[in-house]
């Protein structure tokens, strides 16, 4: 019992930070750009507004768009996460069966970008940021080191598995002096974008 009562001021503490952060982010976006000339809501404007959007088919069609796109993402997710179909998969593709999943997950964000006539994700990115990202590791791999060295015991075949993959990710991870100065000239962007004064504040 006493245990679990040291468990809610965690608890507590990790809705306020996650109830901060939310907040902080709706105040960094700031919708005031987005919502500044429409009108106050529940007015008769506002109303008519509504009525002349719904009657509208410039507007209507890509709404139309959009919810279908976000049923196909979200029937996907929750067809493929029912225990029916996962017993079914797994009966007949195995171990492959997260796999699958996920390229499912995949496919479906490929028809998200290619009705959206976004292409490629990476062809979106500069090359100078594609070359970045074919010397860069994922951040994910820290959590995989950390789980393949920090634990109370290490035997010898899991020395050898962390050692092993701890040199394949280390040898993968090559920054050069144009990565650096690529990500000091990214940084150096954000820092002037987040320093520059908000619509309403002192300037």
């Amino acid at each position: 019992m006493a245990s679990a009562l040291l468990l809610v001021p965690a608890a507590l503490a990790s809705f306020i930070l996650a109830f901060g952060t939310g907040v902080e982010f709706v105040r960094f976006t700031s919708l005031r750009p987005l919502l500044g000339g429409l009108p106050e809501s529940g007015g008769p404007d506002a109303r008519q507004g509504w009525l002349a959007a719904l009657q509208d088919r410039s507007i209507l069609a890509p709404l139309a768009w959009d919810l279908g796109l976000l049923l196909l993402f979200v029937g996907q997710h929750s067809l493929m996460a029912t225990e029916t179909v996962k017993a079914w998969m797994s009966r007949y593709f195995g171990v492959l069966q997260r796999s699958l999943y996920v390229a499912c997950t995949a496919l479906a964000l490929q028809v998200y970008y290619h009705v959206l006539g976004l292409g490629e994700p990476l062809a979106l990115k500069s090359p100078r940021a594609l070359r970045l990202f074919s010397h860069l590791r994922h951040p994910v791999c820290v959590e995989l080191l950390t789980v393949l060295w920090v634990v109370p015991t290490l035997g010898t075949d899991r020395f050898l598995l962390a050692l092993l993959l701890t040199l394949y990710l280390g040898l993968a991870h090559g920054l050069d002096q144009q990565d650096l100065r690529y990500l000091r000239a990214q940084l150096q962007r954000k820092l002037h974008l987040l320093s520059r004064p908000q619509d309403g504040e002192a300037k």
